[in-house]
């Protein structure tokens, strides 16, 4: 689904000055986007290489190196979310939006981008970048929001991901077509869950907005983002592979 009309902003200087704060949830993403990345490729090394595209402050990139991966990097165009990346992080980071030039062709062994495709203004042409990224053989992998899924079904345009900053939002059969259509093959998806405070599921309830200010800016706000749940929000991750041609066999030899 395309948001009509995509508003006529110019996206690489909006990003570039752009704010980031997942605030307390920010533990649980990482939790969530390893899982995914270790139910994508299953065969994954510590010693793969690594793209995050669209890694805001890197905290993926602290989960990663945490975990015990060495190559790791990620490219974001918000100099904001880049200062505020934790220390070991920041040198890993590459300031920019993901394009022609920005990052070496057929280098890494995989690339994520979790969230981030539903705010491209031409989210082909990035996936092809991401494509050209790859290793032969590399992994690419994406998380969305599910159009077609239950809750934004019953709520309908009153859904929390029908959002002004959401260019295109995706279906399983969408983000599969979009990842055949780069080249990729193997292609998989699933929807998965997330760990969320009970403050942040109140941000997405379609109440009004004053409503929901006065709870969260109550005493209850502190007791609001300890209570927290694991459930399937309606998201969905999307995986693909890049093929290895006989060509890159041989060049390898």
């Amino acid at each position: 689904m395309r948001s009509d009309p995509i508003a006529n902003v110019d996206y690489s200087a909006l990003y570039e000055t752009s704010t980031f704060d997942y605030g307390g949830e920010i533990e649980g993403l990482k939790g969530t986007y390893l899982k995914i990345l270790k139910r994508a490729r299953r065969n994954i090394r510590n010693t793969d290489s690594i793209l995050e595209v669209g890694g805001g402050n890197g905290f993926f990139l602290e989960a990663l190196v945490d975990a015990g991966f060495q190559d790791v990097s990620g490219i974001e165009p918000s100099k904001q979310a880049i200062q505020s990346s934790r220390l070991d992080i920041k040198p890993k980071m590459i300031l920019g939006m993901m394009g022609p030039g920005k990052v070496e062709n057929h280098k890494y062994d995989v690339v994520t981008m979790f969230h981030v495709l539903d705010h491209l203004e031409f989210p082909d042409i990035t996936i092809k970048e991401c494509f050209e990224s790859l290793k032969p053989g590399g992994t690419f992998v994406v998380a969305v929001h599910n159009v077609e899924s239950m809750s934004a079904r019953i709520l309908g345009s009153r859904s929390p991901i029908v959002d002004v900053e959401h260019t295109y939002l995706y279906s399983r059969k969408t983000g599969v077509q979009l990842f055949s259509n780069a080249g990729f093959t193997q292609i998989q998806f699933s929807s998965y869950a997330n760990r969320y405070s009970l403050a942040y599921l109140i941000q997405l309830v379609p109440i009004p907005r004053i409503l929901k200010e006065r709870v969260l800016k109550s005493k209850l706000s502190v007791l609001l983002s300890r209570i927290r749940f694991t459930l399937p929000l309606g998201n969905i991750w999307i995986a693909g592979v890049k093929p290895v041609r006989v060509q890159d066999l041989v060049e390898r030899d």
